[in-house]
């Protein structure tokens, strides 16, 4: 390959389903900090941080701007309590978790590729990505946690692909390719504002059709023919083109 590639997994809907269980670690965590149950919010593809403001922003006006007045601190708080929250759901987890057609098979063949980075870029908190995937038996494995990027980072799900970038280019030393593999809209949106690849799965909410809608340059009913997903991180890396930092830049 021309250049490094990364490879960015989404978890949820993407290599996993893990339940009810993150939902309700979410819920158990905004009552906690907020002493209040959370309202409903479609969380597809959000991370941790911003499924906090939601919560907030979704409460009546009242409520919602008592927690404004509460500023960082609040979402600081949040996250703490999403942290503990994962503390011990690992039977639970064991009990709801389902790993995806495919997986396996395409981390294996994408670890056995030269200069192919393997990397989570997920809204969970590190936690709960962590506990999920040593459940799954996908950790320890040949995804790099220690580079990955997780759900606590403030901003639009588009920042977690960015700080994938700058700490793939720090490693390598020079410009990276991304292909970010996930199964919502926003995982399609975020990887073309960070100048990635985007491969949507139709594993989670999102059909196939949501996910050709929404711009996903590549686009499969699920990880089934991991040689597929293989092929496409090739090309990424083959191809010196214009990059997917111009067509982000249009």
């Amino acid at each position: 390959m021309s250049r490094p590639v990364g490879v960015c997994w989404d978890i949820d809907g993407t290599l996993l389903r893990g339940g009810r269980v993150g939902g309700d670690v979410l819920r158990r965590a905004f009552v906690s900090v907020a002493g209040r149950e959370p309202p409903p919010v479609p969380m597809g593809g959000m991370t941790d941080h911003l499924v906090a403001e939601a919560f907030r922003d979704g409460l009546p006006a009242e409520e919602a701007a008592a927690l404004h007045r509460r500023g960082d601190e609040y979402t600081r708080a949040m996250v703490a309590a999403i942290v503990r929250e994962w503390d011990g759901r690992g039977p639970e987890l064991a009990e709801a978790l389902t790993v995806l057609p495919g997986v396996p098979e395409a981390l294996a063949l994408l670890a056995a590729r030269p200069r192919v980075d393997q990397l989570v870029v997920t809204g969970n908190v590190r936690e709960g990505a962590e506990l999920k995937l040593t459940v799954a038996g996908l950790a320890p494995g040949p995804l790099d946690l220690e580079a990955g990027v997780y759900g606590d980072l403030p901003g639009p799900r588009s920042v977690l692909i960015h700080a994938a970038r700058a700490t793939l280019e720090r490693r390598h030393g020079r410009p990276v390719a991304l292909v970010v593999v996930g199964d919502t809209p926003r995982d399609v949106e975020a990887a073309h504002a960070g100048g990635a690849l985007a491969v949507g799965v139709a594993t989670g909410a999102a059909t196939a059709a949501e996910l050709t809608a929404a711009g996903a340059d590549h686009v499969a009913e699920d990880l089934s023919d991991p040689a597929a997903l293989v092929a496409i991180v090739a090309a990424a890396g083959e191809d010196p083109g214009a990059t997917f930092r111009e067509r982000a830049d249009r």
